[in-house]
């Protein structure tokens, strides 16, 4: 019974604990995931999903991910462990196998600011994967008269689909809860191949499920992208100040990363302040309002804060003092219900730091 509401708990909890952070984003592209729990065996020997019996079976894996867009991020994921079932009977038929899987796969983000935002705490994603499934297994089966017992291993591709949650603990450290359906395109890992005579048609391949915790780590941030306020403490005043007057002067021409000529003038003066402060560097950041799609929006700001850190450094300034990082719609200031709120989002702000 205690197994049976860990998984409820564990998501109440991160539903009331909601709150705002950063985790896998722009600026921290990447993720490794640790995760171990209970695999559940479905297939002509029948199905024990969702606790239905006591799980005696486990398994364990891990995942890389990558930063894709606000929506997706892909994934490359591996698991192993043991699965099987043994029927209550006095024969005690049945089967136990070896099994692991590689299958990369695709996550879309339920934090992507359309119905929750990328800097929340609590993170759901739906997760599909495709790849190589293989199981090394022992069946057990007694027809009249005598007992068989054989043993093979085998290759199959398999699919996963399922979802899960992620809560972040810390910017670079998440912990998190999954579950996966996973279909193989095999029907003896059981034992108990498909036959036209005994089975229906059409009839379902081998399957399982594996419930997953675990905790993931992100990391890969630019070498500017740091969390501001320690680090821009020893950052002049006057720099501060001078750069967020001209950051507020950078302009472009619409739906485009071409600076128009009006905003020369202030990128000159954000020049010459770096060149005067040769210790200070900068994150130079392009943001946009929510007008158009969020991926195309996200590709626009990135382009836009390239074109500002070409014109910089095009003056002479050296281009390891500079990151230029692209935000999207992700990090409004002002309302986009009205044209004053939008326009004020839509801006390319350069951001001081001491690097330590």
């Amino acid at each position: 019974m205690k197994k049976r509401i860990i998984l409820p708990i564990l998501t109440l909890t991160m539903l009331l604990s909601s709150d705002v952070i950063i985790a896998q984003n722009y600026t921290k592209r990447y993720g490794i995931e640790a995760l171990g729990g209970i695999n559940e065996y479905g297939g002509d020997r029948g199905t024990r999903y969702f606790f239905a019996s006591k799980p005696t079976y486990q398994g364990a894996g891990g995942a890389f991910g990558y930063y894709l867009t606000p929506s997706f991020d892909g994934v490359l994921s591996f698991d192993v462990g043991e699965i099987g079932h043994i029927d209550q009977s006095f024969e005690k038929e049945g089967f136990r196998a070896s099994i692991w899987n590689v299958m990369p796969g695709v996550r879309y983000k339920l934090y992507n600011n359309k119905i929750l935002s990328e800097r929340s705490k609590f993170k759901p994603y739906l997760h599909v994967g495709w790849g190589l499934f293989n199981y090394v297994t022992n069946i057990r089966n007694s027809p009249t008269p005598e007992r068989m017992v054989r043993s093979f291993s085998r290759f199959a591709v398999q699919w996963g689909v399922g979802g899960g949650v992620k809560y972040s603990i810390t910017e670079s450290f998440d912990v998190m809860a999954q579950v996966l359906y996973n279909y193989t395109y095999d029907d003896n890992l059981d034992g108990l191949p498909y036959d036209p005579w005994v089975h229906r048609r059409n009839k379902l391949m081998d399957a399982y499920i594996t419930h997953r915790v675990g905790f993931a780590f992100n990391f890969g941030a630019n070498d500017a992208a740091y969390k501001f306020g320690k680090d821009d403490d020893n950052v002049p005043k006057e720099v501060k100040t001078k750069l967020e007057l001209f950051s507020k002067q950078i302009q472009f021409e619409t739906a485009s990363d071409k600076i128009l000529p009006e905003s020369f003038n202030a990128l000159d003066s954000v020049a010459i302040l770096l060149l005067a402060y040769p210790n200070v560097n900068a994150l130079i950041e392009g943001h946009t309002d929510n007008v158009g799609d969020d991926e195309e929006n996200l590709l626009l700001s990135q382009r836009r804060a390239d074109a500002v850190l070409k014109y910089i450094t095009d003056k002479k300034i050296d281009p390891s003092r500079l990151t230029a990082t692209g935000f999207g719609e992700t990090q409004p200031i002002a309302t986009n219900k009205t044209p004053e709120g939008r326009a004020l989002n839509r801006r390319c702000v350069v951001r001081p730091f001491i690097k330590k």
